[in-house]
């Protein structure tokens, strides 16, 4: 890769492997979701897929406390940011949200697939996806819409003892945030450092938060098209496995966009902003 290449997409993607159900949903009530004894053999994943989601489970579970105190503040607000933040299980696969308790889940579209063709002949349909305390839930693609980058995902299984866990979600902001407003985004940057042509592996925690401030909006740029790369430009740390992570309003915790990608022109950080979140949840989850 050159150095005059723009890069515009912040994570690997995951190779879909089966086609995702063509109906979207009409309610977020709907669905139900399957327990799974903890330790038992999950579905859907090959056995090198299987001992990853061990590994990440197992360094979240250790992890946790440091991911907590490293939350800007130790508000309410933040504490649900995390608790709502997931990461994908597969390797580097990015980043993703919860936006409704009966777990409804947003990320980039970019991170279930890179194309059209790719998404409608894929072979299986689920992923499986890690809260920052290891708790793993698969998840199924309900909507998926490249030119805004975004995809809706319902949780269909959780690995957990005999209760279903409550799930916590985040809220879009009521409106679009002003430039400088300060922003938290919780994210996966990933184990493999992609800059380097070693492919060493990287240090960095599973879950990784960071703060900063939204740097607008790219001008004359349609917000609902982000498939080149995010309009809503920001400044908080992301790396390759951030795709998908919410960007979260620092002051009351909501969310004001999803990372998508960056620039290495302008060093700028982008992302699918408000504005697209909102009409993608409103046609697809009725909110």
């Amino acid at each position: 890769m050159s150095d005059s290449t723009r890069r515009l997409r912040s994570s690997s993607r995951v190779t879909v492997q089966a086609p995702p159900p063509s109906n979207s949903p009409t309610s977020a009530a709907s669905g139900v979701i399957q327990i799974i004894k903890p330790g038992s053999r999950l579905p859907g994943l090959e056995a090198s897929e299987l001992a990853l989601l061990r590994e990440k489970q197992r360094k979240l579970r250790t992890q946790a406390q440091k991911t907590v105190a490293s939350l800007p503040t130790d508000s309410q607000h933040m504490r649900t940011a995390l608790e709502a933040s997931l990461i994908f299980a597969q390797e580097e696969a990015g980043s993703a949200v919860c936006v409704d308790p009966a777990g409804w889940v947003l990320t980039c579209a970019h991170c279930i697939a890179e194309t059209e063709d790719e998404y409608r002949t894929a072979t299986a349909a689920t992923w499986w996806l890690l809260f920052y305390t290891g708790l793993a839930v698969q998840v199924e693609c309900r909507a998926w819409d490249p030119q805004r980058d975004l995809a809706l995902l319902k949780i269909i299984a959780t690995e957990c003892n005999r209760e279903l866990p409550a799930f916590r979600s985040l809220h879009p902001s009521a409106s679009a945030p002003a430039s400088g407003t300060r922003i938290v985004c919780i994210g996966q940057p990933g184990q493999d450092d992609l800059e380097s042509a070693s492919a060493r592996r990287t240090n960095y925690p599973f879950v990784f938060v960071s703060s900063g401030k939204v740097r607008g909006m790219l001008p004359g740029a349609d917000p609902h098209d982000n498939s080149e790369i995010g309009t809503l430009k920001h400044d908080a740390w992301t790396y390759w496995g951030h795709s998908g992570a919410p960007l979260i309003h620092m002051e009351d915790g909501t969310l004001i966009g999803l990372h998508s990608s960056w620039d290495d022109e302008t060093a700028m950080r982008h992302g699918v902003p408000h504005v697209a979140i909102q009409t993608f949840l409103r046609q697809h989850l009725n909110v």
